[in-house]
């Protein structure tokens, strides 16, 4: 009970705080998720004791639960924030990122694992495969708000988002191929069940429901506004239930939850009509940092220190390329193809910040679930630790030099 009563109090002073001082952290060096992370790490066995999740039960299953409830929420909360007009303008340049870029960040990432790492082919594939999506929660905490929108433009934090949304479900298919490997005794097998339950079930079938909730959520909303029935028209508390209500119903028959809740949050933006944006962009945020900011406390509990420690000067020379090399090659080597509406800047700015986060502790949690490789959880935990370091630290100052380099500061214009 005294453990129940210290989270409660950590995450909600947490969420107490850095909703007082928002906008300040914004441009500064700190960052809302590395405030969150070292919180606690300093209430976490590593520092003042205060706080150890095996003490709650399975670690591992603790972190892949509360993980996978707080993309829920965060990739609801990108979906409503994209605008009407850029998801059409950006849907060839984020498709390309979505097809060669994962793939190229994948291979890219599962070639260090394998040589700084020393692992076997396919683990070498799965922890390239659990760090490669984009994240979404740590990415909104740099391309919204009132700072961003002052120095970035539209199109380049609208880019981002849609990316890091829609990335992680289709990180699934990565995860599960090497997973799958390395549990069946027979390659044919493998490759038949990832065919059938990981793609058509799994990411066809996730997007089918997704597209069918979303759908239904707007129609069965606008339904209620035109006959009188609904009281309050603001999306906050009806988005946060469809959300779940995905994530659930997704699970339950077997699909690619995280898919399933982008697209129902995407075909329900575009399904209703407008609204007051400011309003809802600024609950939704509210409401993403309730649920987001604890998740990251509990990863400051959780991060393998001794675990990093143990091995050595390795982890820490792959930790550092994964950031150098796992996405800015990739954007480099797609550029041609992302531009129009991108350009050689916002390809420059999105190079950098492709943070790694809660997506890929999600997935290496999963990981945990199907296969005894603990070296994906150590792994991955200290990518996303250095990447929620070094993104948080690089935010301001990057974000303020791409506005006085080219545009003086205001963000909003499309000036090239």
């Amino acid at each position: 009970m005294d453990q129940l009563n210290l989270v409660i109090v950590v995450a909600a002073g947490v969420v107490i705080v850095v909703g007082l001082v928002s906008d300040a952290l914004k441009r500064s060096l700190l960052q809302e998720p590395m405030v969150a992370v070292l919180v606690g790490l300093a209430a976490g066995p590593h520092a003042l004791n205060l706080l150890d999740l095996t003490e709650w039960g399975d670690e591992n299953r603790i972190v892949e639960q509360a993980a996978r409830i707080t993309l829920a929420i965060g990739l609801m909360g990108v979906a409503l924030r994209l605008k009407k007009e850029s998801v059409g303008s950006l849907l060839r340049p984020v498709g390309v990122l979505l097809t060669i870029g994962m793939v190229g960040m994948w291979l890219m990432s599962s070639a260090l694992a394998g040589w700084f790492l020393d692992l076997p082919f396919w683990t070498a594939l799965l922890v390239g495969a659990v760090v490669t999506p984009t994240d979404p929660v740590v990415a909104s905490s740099i391309v919204t708000g009132k700072f961003a929108s002052e120095h970035l433009p539209r199109r380049l934090r609208d880019a981002i988002s849609f990316e890091a949304g829609a990335n992680d479900g289709l990180a699934y298919l990565f995860v599960m191929l090497p997973i799958l490997m390395i549990g069946h005794a027979s390659s044919d097998g493998a490759w038949w069940t990832w065919l059938t339950e990981s793609l058509l079930i799994g990411v066809v079938g996730g997007a089918a429901i997704g597209c069918t909730v979303g759908y239904t959520a707007a129609k069965m909303l606008q339904f209620a506004e035109r006959r009188g029935l609904i009281e309050n028209a603001s999306l906050l508390g009806y988005t946060v239930a469809f959300s779940l209500l995905t994530l659930g119903a997704a699970a339950l028959l077997r699909a690619d939850a995280l898919i399933s809740v982008f697209l129902a949050g995407l075909v329900f933006n575009l399904s209703i009509g407008d609204r007051e944006e400011h309003e809802e962009e600024t609950i939704q945020e509210a409401v993403s940092k309730l649920f987001t900011l604890p998740m990251f406390v509990i990863l400051g509990i959780a991060v393998p220190i001794g675990e990093w420690l143990a091995e050595g000067w390795s982890l820490l020379v792959f930790v550092g390329l994964i950031l150098l090399l796992r996405r800015p090659p990739t954007i480099v080597a797609t550029f041609p193809l992302l531009r129009p509406p991108l350009t050689a800047r916002d390809a420059a700015y999105a190079g950098w910040f492709g943070p790694v986060g809660i997506a890929a502790v999600y997935y290496a949690a999963f990981a945990g679930e199907h296969v005894a490789e603990p070296v994906v959880w150590h792994a991955a935990s200290a990518v996303v630790f250095a990447s929620i370091l070094a993104h948080g630290l690089t935010a301001a100052p990057l974000t303020k030099l791409y506005a006085r380099r080219y545009d003086g500061g205001s963000g909003e214009g499309e000036r090239p």
